[in-house]
């Protein structure tokens, strides 16, 4: 009976350990399966107001909910995504997936659509996505992995550049 308390505790707090990279990159599948099942319950409590209890560390003060046009489908898909920096009128986020050695689904369909909905703890408003390449990538990058030290550690597995995305409002100036 104790070995099934164990799993299951440890089951119930996968997420927050591949979100935080306690789980490399080998760990993709499960970690697929976890965010499969707790992205729906952060997007209800993150709408719904309340406390965000499905994933530790999750909050409207670090996250938003990305909506974009999936690139195959043509259907909306939302994602909750950690916001790294925000810079003037501009949301900075990393399409790290987990390490992952592919880029994650949301980054490709706002690649193939840049106009997204973002919604954060003041609302919701459509955005234009910008993936930021040559020294501002590198200068944001610096100023990322210093703010997150262990992001780097996170993604080594990945064997890619890691995509830098700048998210600005519709009628915002750049």
């Amino acid at each position: 009976m104790a070995n099934r308390a164990v799993v299951s505790w440890l089951r119930k707090r996968t997420f927050s350990f591949v979100l935080y990279g306690l789980i490399g990159a080998g760990a993709d599948r499960r970690a697929s399966v976890e965010f499969k099942t707790v992205n729906p319950q952060v997007i209800e409590q993150f709408r719904g107001g309340g406390e965000i209890v499905a994933a530790p560390g999750v909050g409207r003060e670090n996250h938003i909910l990305l909506t974009t046009v999936g690139r195959k489908s043509g259907r909306e898909r939302t994602t909750p995504v950690k916001v790294f920096l925000k810079q003037d009128d501009r949301v900075i986020v990393v399409a790290g997936n987990g390490g992952r050695a592919s880029n994650p689904a949301w980054y490709l369909n706002l690649v193939a659509e840049p106009r997204v909905r973002i919604e954060d703890a003041q609302g919701s408003y459509v955005a234009v996505a910008t993936v930021l390449s040559g020294d501002e990538r590198d200068d944001l990058w610096g100023v990322i992995q210093e703010q997150n030290p262990g992001l780097v550690g996170y993604l080594a597995g990945a064997g890619r550049e890691i995509p830098i995305v700048a998210f600005t409002g519709e009628g915002a100036s750049k």
